[in-house]
């Protein structure tokens, strides 16, 4: 029997000062976006939680979403 894919997975992400996009899965804390991103010179900027079944998915979202906030278009 064929896996069904879970569509109720959480994702968060930002851009490291590097150039890399960093994925993570989200479990519900808040910290993890906010107050552990703030004042971090690694990060750049940061994606909040979203839905997506994939870690591609997450990724592609991730990317649209930067690319929107470093743009400074809607998000």
């Amino acid at each position: 029997m064929k896996a069904q894919p879970m569509h109720d997975l959480m994702w968060w992400g930002y851009l490291h000062r590097n150039g890399s996009l960093q994925v993570k899965r989200w479990f519900g804390d808040h910290a993890d976006y906010t107050t552990d991103c703030e004042g971090n010179d690694f990060v750049l900027a940061v994606v909040p939680p979203f839905p997506a079944p994939s870690r591609d998915d997450a990724l592609t979202v991730i990317r649209t979403q930067l690319k929107r906030q470093l743009s400074g278009g809607p998000s």
